[in-house]
């Protein structure tokens, strides 16, 4: 698939205030098919955790790493439809 049709996996502003967030683990693993509105990875940021959901249907690839810190709106993965 072109790249161009890849949807990006990003972290989310979880609140005003929120500059980053931490992966604490991923809900679905490299390759997986995965549906739009899938929980798709759980994120920790300093007031809340979260669940984010997948934003497309497709095979997810993942790029960001458990427990790392990453400023909102990184790409973190993408999915290919």
């Amino acid at each position: 698939m072109p790249e161009k049709n890849r949807t990006p996996i990003k972290i989310p502003q979880a609140g005003v205030a929120i500059t980053e967030g931490t992966i604490i683990e991923w809900l679905a693993a490299e390759g997986d098919q995965v549906a739009s509105g899938q929980p798709l990875y759980r994120l920790e940021t300093e007031k809340v955790e979260i669940e984010v959901e997948c934003p497309a249907s497709g095979t997810v690839h993942l790029i960001g790493q458990i427990g790392q810190p990453y400023p909102v709106g990184e790409d973190i993965g993408f999915i290919d439809p």
